[in-house]
């Protein structure tokens, strides 16, 4: 991947992002399993991109249809499946990151009654902790500043070599490998945006520009395996990017009566949140959510037992008493 490619990768994902909604719909049963479905309004580009894929395969059956509003036609597409207890979710192949929010749904059965939860993460991006300044750049739509690219490229940079250290086939001394984060630094230093972004196609790989001092003290396998590892912390970052202006609508029903969520808003008997980007930019966005089905007869049983024992200590004090 040239260096103009990866910083239009990280530029579109700011100042281009995508509206789209997600309804995610989960329905819980009885017996405990529970139905699962996403649906997803916008444009062709930001149904189908990266930034929030469906999940994919079995038990996932999607359909894809348009409308027509306000002239303009909007593609919805629609993926449900029946599932049991925790499921962490597969993406397509095509999918550039897997999907970050796990769910799981617990039923169990009590003396009184059954019992039901739901805890669904969306796993925080941890920007503020990555590139801040990117992260203040999303927080402000106004901002047009480019700072952040450089901070960014340093971060994805020395991040690549610190995944490339765990690996023993691409382990490097620990002198060499602070070499390279330290040239790294320079080098988005001495470049500011417009020089980055003016880059010809006949300028060398970014990758190249990084280890070309180098080349003759690292493996063999080592340009391919930094290029790789470059590419997958750039398409996080824009995916992060096409999250911008997403929005999120979480609706659960439960069986019976609800007793603790932290839901934004009940009616009638769904569980409703509504968040976007901000509320799982850093951290994790934790949705839960638990109700209990009473059992009738067990009720009555045991109201009609503590009834008897009432009446005989009762009747043993007042005879006690005489």
């Amino acid at each position: 991947m040239k260096c103009k490619t990866i910083i239009l990768i990280l530029f579109i994902g700011l100042v281009c992002p995508g509206c789209v909604e997600h309804l995610i719909t989960v329905r819980v049963l009885p017996d405990g399993r529970y139905t699962m479905k996403f649906v997803t309004r916008g444009d062709s580009t930001d149904v189908f991109n990266a930034d929030f894929p469906h999940p994919f395969g079995s038990p996932w059956t999607t359909h894809i249809a348009t409308e027509i509003k306000n002239e303009e036609t909007v593609w919805i597409m629609e993926t449900a499946g029946l599932l049991s207890g925790p499921v962490a979710f597969v993406a397509g192949e095509s999918s550039a990151i897997q999907l970050a929010h796990p769910i799981d749904v617990k039923r169990t059965a009590g003396w009184l009654g059954t019992r039901y939860s739901v805890i669904q993460f969306f796993k925080g991006r941890e920007v503020f902790r990555k590139y801040p300044k990117f992260g203040d750049s999303l927080g402000n739509t106004e901002d047009d500043s480019t700072e952040w690219i450089g901070e960014a490229l340093y971060y994805i940079g020395t991040t690549a070599i610190n995944d490339l250290q765990e690996d023993s086939t691409t382990l490097l001394e620990n002198i060499l490998a602070e070499r390279i984060e330290n040239y790294i630094r320079g080098y988005v230093d001495r470049k500011n945006f417009t020089e980055l972004y003016s880059i010809g196609d006949s300028a060398s790989l970014f990758v190249d520009d990084v280890l070309q001092p180098f080349l003759t003290q690292l493996p063999a396998n080592y340009p391919a395996a930094y290029q790789d590892a470059v590419d997958r912390y750039s398409n996080e970052m824009h995916i992060t990017g096409q999250l911008q202006d997403d929005q999120f609508k979480f609706h659960i029903f439960l069986p019976g009566v609800v007793i603790s969520t932290n839901a934004d808003s009940i009616a009638g008997d769904t569980l409703l949140w509504t968040f976007g980007l901000k509320d799982f930019l850093n951290d994790d966005y934790i949705l839960e959510a638990e109700s209990i089905v009473y059992s009738k007869k067990r009720i009555q049983f045991a109201i009609i037992v503590v009834t008897l024992l009432v009446l005989i200590i009762a009747v043993i004090l007042i005879k006690f008493k005489r």
